[in-house]
């Protein structure tokens, strides 16, 4: 079974939150401090990750059976809502593929949509690199790939440094390579404005490929805006899931 961290009454509407790659169910401290009071709050630590570490190593196939497992366990025969960053986006996408009768709505973020063979096979084998840095550096490209805000830097150093090795990169990696998509739900589809290309690139494709999707640009943030701008990522999470109109600065993703 994954560590789990929950907050809120068992009564109210459910939130589950998957994090994203190398991170934790730390992550989602800001939004348990905002939303604990309306929903129920779910956060796993995911395999190879936190303290779900010696669970095993990531895949989205055991991913979506642990997480089905907890919903099934914590929200007997309701549905949920689920939010997911980047590798925790994937999941989401995983989940509400293979199990959408547990799904109420989805939000995911910084989310691929999917990893060509090349391009996975390239990042596969370019892993042995990380040996050739120490860790400190390690942590610093760590910090500047997800947009980790400055003071999160130290209490996220260890989930970080565990991220950056080579064999949960490769395990990642192929569970990427291998993510179908679902062909339908309730879904928000963001990326910050800060974003790499390809995250652009893969939030449109997301949003024009999921029937029932929707996309938005969430400006001046990065990666991990969860933590640039907890407000903001707390609230948009309330207005998607109570199907109540969105905050105006976020922008239709065209």
């Amino acid at each position: 079974m994954l560590y789990l961290q929950e907050a809120g009454d068992k009564e109210n509407p459910a939130l589950l939150f998957l994090h994203g790659g190398g991170l934790s169910s730390k992550q989602w401290q800001p939004q348990f401090e905002r939303l604990s009071g309306a929903f129920y709050c779910l956060a796993p630590d995911l395999p190879e990750q936190g303290q779900s570490a010696a669970v095993g190593r990531f895949t989205l196939e055991d991913s979506v059976r642990h997480v089905t497992e907890i919903l099934g366990e914590k929200v007997p025969g309701q549905k949920a809502h689920i939010i997911g960053l980047s590798l925790g986006g994937a999941l989401t996408l995983a989940l509400l593929r293979a199990a959408p009768q547990m799904v109420d709505h989805a939000l995911v973020t910084g989310t691929s949509a999917g990893l060509g063979a090349f391009l996975g096979w390239l990042t596969i084998n370019s892993t042995w690199m990380y040996k050739l840095f120490p860790q400190n550096m390690l942590l610093d490209m760590a910090v500047r790939q997800f947009g980790v805000p400055a003071q999160y830097r130290e209490e996220f150093r260890q989930d970080l440094i565990n991220g950056m090795k080579a064999e949960f990169t490769q395990h990642f990696t192929r569970a990427l390579m291998q993510l179908q998509l679902p062909e339908a739900g309730k879904l928000l589809v963001c990326v910050g404005a800060k974003e790499t290309l390809v995250a652009q690139h893969d939030a449109r494709k997301l949003a024009r490929t999921i029937r029932g999707a929707r996309g938005v640009r969430v400006p001046d943030v990065g990666h991990v805006w969860n933590l640039e701008a907890p407000e903001l990522f707390s609230i948009t999470v309330r207005a998607w899931v109570s199907d109540k109109p969105l905050p105006a600065v976020l922008q239709p993703l065209v």
